[in-house]
């Protein structure tokens, strides 16, 4: 009997094979599942039809396992035959994160990794671009829409905004680890997912151009099931301009009046189309008679709408409400997107088209849109159980059209508009049906102007996998970006507002007389001489063709090979690779002068000036990288990356450098004595890292002595001469600058509901390029840069998120997010001027005066209206003369302008520094005093604000109940400071050219006399000081930068609200559909702000646009495209 129970359990123990097939719940096979015996290292792997087979002991169990399924474990039971259906884990599928060349669990992440939502951020809104539907979504990650004008890039910022004094701050964007020239080319609709990799130890894998994070996106591939899906959605918006009442009307002719007065200028002023007193309450009086009752189009006629003066100067009385010309209110928008996706037998594949079509808000003319097509295609297929290959087409066509009415982005229609006040006229055409010389006509006349897109991106690669858990990848990437712009000129004609009226006659010669409507304000009698204007051709300097084009070429490789082992409590990631980039750049251009016909505008039909150029340029990396992950018992988890990189931006001998990056984490909810708690603290990692990355995002020339070349004026034998300039003196031991990062984060949950991430991290630039010190000025060439200073990012980061479904199926889940960032200036020499940078300056920071109050009467002994006797207290101090006050104010020298000295309505800064004078001192940190001591050489300047976005934050709400699904969306900014530069935000800036915000005019401090000198009408408590010309000027008397007039561009907005419904699948299923939703949604519909009604956008950076993104309008602040709302509404389908 012993020895058949022996037998018996000897026949046990033994191993039989055990095969079968793993299925889904669709019942389709789940390639690549994991099969292993359990309690060893025994296992296999399923094939395409999902069938393995392996040895295993009849008393033994299977694991089965697969990325986003539930593991299974099932016994042997001396079965040979073992069938196993998987169950989709959506959890494990969210929490999966798409990191550098890899995917690793959420819980197991040891760096600065955000997964952003997609659906979120991308679905349902009614948003051109990806760029745009990352606001706000993950804290670190800043995204600023500096310009409403269709097609432009948002721009990226990931923990920090600036990273060096020289180099780019921008992070790396990537497409299926591929680098793009802008997130613009990314059809919304084929992402899968999108990373932020924010510290060094995440970023680092990329190499010199991940020196400032990473932004890696995931495209859709094919399906995991036999199945073939057809996708379609659709969204059409319509856009409106936020704001329709912030320009001035009759309000700024008061101001404009006010301020010539003032110093003493009684006669009209303005530009081309002026205004005096009596002209501004003639003004008034056509906006009580006609401003509600005449056609905004009517023309423009003489004697109602303006008149000549006693001296022939043209006097405006019609005033034009530049919203209602400009403006085209419910500009459509529309988005179609369709996909194919599926998997039949071994290749999966997904194509997918998509179209944009976005109209601007320009309303003179059709020139104002911008359209882009996209057409994807990913492949894959398994060749056999060791070998798969995949390939993969982009294409993306883009077309920004525009009104070529100026060939400058300096001054554009936007920059006049803003310009010229409320009574230059703006209707199509005068009483006589001519054309009026304005940006209406301008607009309305030009020829349509076009930047034209390519981009070409051809992917081809192949897996391969010699033994279980071990990956050899191969993938080349050739992507081509074309380029054309198309500037066509144009010759108007119309009759000229810019030049001097001409008196109209009859056919016998005699002058015309019409009715002067205005004669009690302008004294020139019931009727007037009829006049007219010169009709004729001008803006020749447009008069000509410009066409450039330029194509840049990137190839990639990426050759990676990654194994996993475990050893009992011990897993091991292992990763090497290689990475190439080559990037070439050709571009010309060619302009010719005197178009032949202007409605026809090209080369071969322009007789004038030829003038043409071009460049080239190229540059290449080189990486060797490596990655170790290592876990034990998924409670402590550490990772090493170590990356070779070379350049060609620096010389031989400094080209290749080492950059090495640690990480490590804590799973405190994974340790035995925590289990206790764990049904209260779900889970609990600690983190913490380090890295060093290399950033080359400096000139290639920065180690090369180039010598400037040009054509003189100078001619011999009829040939022009060249001149060649003093060669550039460089530092020869140029090299990378150093970004160092120091992380440390905890994450942790509550009952499985409630989820927090708390981050802290210090990121150094260490060898920044800057200028060298201590060389003369009769050096004859500006000073070599160097890697002679450093600087200093802290920040921290938090985000709470809350989920719960309930038992009647009712969801709802919150998120909040908030972060900020400082940046200090550790190392820039010995400079200490406070408008530079210095050390231990904070970036952005914004100098300027306190300011007390605006000056009263009483602040001088006086009561309102005695002007004279006020004169009568004009002093000296040693900057120039002041009026004494009664009350021991410093006094304000300093700040006279002109005849305007310091009186009542004016700005009364205050005397920081108590010496009784207000100034700025020497304006720099410290000068030496009597005795050789360092005193502060500032005056009364202090630090007042600062221009860099600060407290980002944003929340969420998204409720779902039998079908229908709601979400809401916000966005801000705690703290941003800017100084206004233009008259929509500086009171008296070129105050005569009249245009302004209403927020100024109707609240500037005035006062009205009659003939004897009594106070008839007057502003006491207004907010802006009494008016002023500062002409050109953003700063000068009392519009020195102050703290009172500094723009708080803190904000509050409404960045998404959304309600939809699927219509129940037992219905759509009758038209073979499988999934149907519609929605309507809203976009930047509310936004609150302390900007006091100027009409500016909040999120306005001064000088970028499209088409000029350093000095766009003369970087004159809020002078662009204006800010808009959308609504729309939605479908997607699903077959």
């Amino acid at each position: 009997m012993c020895a058949l129970l022996l037998s018996m359990g000897t026949m046990w123990a033994q191993n039989i094979t055990v095969t079968g097939r793993v299925t889904d719940s669709n019942g389709e096979p789940v390639i690549g599942a994991y099969v292993l015996v359990e309690g060893t290292r025994q296992g296999t792997s399923t094939d395409f039809d999902g069938v393995y087979s392996l040895p295993a002991p009849r008393s033994g169990a299977l694991v089965f396992s697969c990325m986003g399924y539930r593991d299974i474990t099932v016994p042997v039971n001396g079965r040979s035959t073992i069938n196993v259906v998987l169950e989709e884990d959506a959890m494990l599928l969210e929490d999966a994160v798409v990191v550098g060349f890899g995917t690793q669990r959420r819980e197991n992440l040891t760096g600065a990794v955000a997964s952003v939502n997609v659906s979120q951020a991308l679905e349902s809104r009614p948003i051109a671009d990806v760029g745009r539907g990352l606001q706000g979504m993950t804290p670190g990650l800043t995204v600023r829409v500096g310009s409403t004008e269709v097609g432009s890039d948002p721009l990226f910022r990931i923990r920090g905004h600036v990273g060096s004094y020289l180099g780019g701050s921008s992070p790396l964007i990537l497409l299926d680890n591929v680098e793009i020239p802008s997130i613009n080319l990314v059809n919304p609709d084929d992402i899968e997912s999108i990373s932020v990799l924010k510290d060094a130890a995440s970023a680092s894998i990329y190499g010199a151009k991940a020196a400032f994070g990473v932004i890696l996106i995931t495209s859709k591939k094919g399906a995991k099931t036999e199945a073939i899906k057809v996708n379609y959605s659709a969204n059409f918006s319509f856009q409106s301009l936020t704001d329709t009442d912030g320009i001035a009307d009759v309000d700024a002719l008061h101001y404009t009046v006010e301020a010539a007065e003032r110093l003493g200028t009684m006669t009209p002023v303005g530009a081309f189309w002026l205004i005096d007193r009596a002209g501004y309450n003639a003004a008034v009086a056509w906006k009580e008679k006609y401003g509600d009752t005449l056609d905004p189009y009517a023309p423009m006629v003489y004697g109602r709408d303006w008149y000549l003066d006693s001296s022939n100067r043209k006097i405006g009385v019609r005033t034009y409400d530049p919203y209602v010309y400009m403006i085209n209110q419910g500009a459509p928008t529309q988005t179609h997107n369709l996909s194919v996706q599926g998997k039949t037998g071994k290749t999966n594949f997904n194509i997918s088209l998509g179209y944009l079509g976005q109209s601007g808000m320009l309303k003179p003319t059709e020139y104002d849109d911008f359209t882009r097509y996209n057409a994807n295609v990913r492949l894959s297929t398994q060749i056999n159980d060791f070998i798969n290959v995949h390939a993969g087409i982009m294409y993306t066509n883009s077309n920004k059209s525009w009104a070529f009415s100026t060939n400058s982005t300096t001054a554009d229609p936007w920059y006049y508009l803003f310009r010229w006040g409320p009574t230059y006229p703006l209707d199509p055409t005068d009483e006589f049906g001519n054309s009026l010389r304005n940006q209406v006509y301008e607009m309305g006349a030009a020829n349509e102007a076009n930047i034209k897109k390519n981009y070409t991106s051809v992917n081809v690669g192949a897996t391969i996998t010699p033994v279980k858990n071990w990956d050899i990848n191969f993938d080349y990437t050739y992507a081509v970006n074309n380029s054309q712009e198309f500037n066509p000129g144009i010759t108007y004609w119309a009759a000229d507002l810019w030049a001097g009226a001409q008196a109209v006659k009859d056919d016998q010669g005699n002058f015309v007389t019409v009715k002067n409507e205005w004669d009690q304000f302008n004294k020139l009698g019931p009727s007037i001489i009829q006049q007219t204007l010169p009709v004729q051709s001008y803006t020749k300097s447009y008069d000509s063709y410009y066409q450039d084009s330029y194509t840049s070429i990137r190839q990639t490789w990426n050759i990676t090979t990654d194994y996993s082992l475990k050893l009992a409590n011990h897993k091991f990631d292992f990763l090497l690779g290689m990475q190439a980039v080559d990037y070439r750049y050709t571009g010309v251009w060619g302009k010719k002068m005197t178009l032949m016909d202007i409605t026809n505008p090209q080369f071969a039909l322009a007789t004038g000036t030829q003038t043409s150029g071009g460049t080239n340029s190229w540059n290449s990396t080189l990486g060797f990288f490596g990655r170790v992950n290592y876990n034990y018992k998924e409670r402590y988890l550490f990772e090493a990356n170590l990356r070779y990189d070379g350049s060609s931006k620096f010389p031989t001998h400094l080209k290749w450098r080492w950059f090495p990056s640690f990480s490590a984490g804590w799973r405190l909810t994974q340790e035995p004595w925590m289990q206790d708690i764990t049904h209260v603290l779900s889970s609990m990692k600690l983190r913490a890292s380090w890295g060093m990355i290399g950033d080359q995002t400096v000139s290639s020339s920065q180690y090369i002595p180039l010598i400037g070349a040009q054509t003189t004026y100078w001619m011999h034998s009829g040939i022009r001469d060249n001149a060649y300039a003093t060669p550039a003196i460089v530092a020869s031991d140029i090299t990378w600058q150093d970004i160092v990062t120091l992380d440390l984060g905890l994450e942790f949950s509550l009952l499985n509901q409630v989820d927090f991430v708390l981050g802290w991290y210090q990121r150094d630039t260490k060898n920044m390029i800057v200028g060298m010190e201590g060389l003369g000025y009769n050096l004859g060439s500006p000073p070599p840069n160097g890697n002679y200073g450093s600087l200093r990012t802290r920040g921290w980061e938090a985000s709470v998120t809350y989920r719960k479904i309930f038992d009647n199926g009712f969801s709802f889940s919150a998120s909040a997010s908030v972060s900020d960032a400082k940046t200090i200036i550790t190392e820039y020499g010995s400079a200490l001027s406070i408008g530079g940078w210095y050390n231990g300056k904070t970036y952005g920071e914004i100098w300027g005066y306190r300011v007390d109050d605006l000056y009263t009467w009483d602040d001088f002994g006086l009561q309102p209206g005695q002007w004279a006797q006020l004169e009568q207290l004009i002093a000296t101090d040693k900057y120039g003369r002041y009026y004494q006050n009664a009350k021991g104010y410093a006094s304000q020298g300093k700040i006279t302008s002109g005849s305007a000295i310091s009186g009542p309505g004016d700005v009364r800064f205050k005397d920081l520094n108590g010496d009784g004078i207000i100034d700025n001192g020497s304006q720099l940190l410290t000068v030496k005093d009597e005795n050789g001591n360092d005193v502060p050489g500032y005056g009364d300047l202090d630090v007042i604000g600062n221009t860099t976005p600060r407290y980002e934050y944003s929340f969420r709400v998204d409720l779902g109940w039998k079908g229908f699904d709601f979400s809401m969306f916000w966005q801000g900014i705690g703290q941003r400071d800017l100084w206004g530069g233009s008259p929509l935000t500086i009171p008296g800036f070129n105050s005569s050219d009249g245009a302004m915000a209403q927020a100024i005019a109707g609240n500037f401090w005035y006062e009205t006399l009659d003939a004897s000198g009594k106070v008839i009408d007057a502003r006491y408590d207004a907010f802006y000081p009494r008016a002023n010309n500062l002409y050109s000027s953003g700063t000068g008397f009392n519009m020195q930068v102050s703290d009172r007039y500094l723009l708080n561009m803190a904000y509050l907005r409404l960045k998404n609200v959304t309600l939809g419904y699927t219509i129940p699948e037992k219905i759509t299923k009758k038209a073979f559909i499988d999934k149907l939703r519609v929605y309507i949604s809203l976009e930047n519909f509310l936004t609150f702000d302390n900007l006091r009604g100027l009409p500016i956008d909040v999120e306005e950076i001064p000088g970028y646009s499209y088409l000029n993104s350093s000095n766009y309008n003369s970087s004159r602040t809020g002078v662009g495209a204006p800010a808009f709302k959308s609504a729309s509404f939605g479908v997607q389908l699903t077959f």
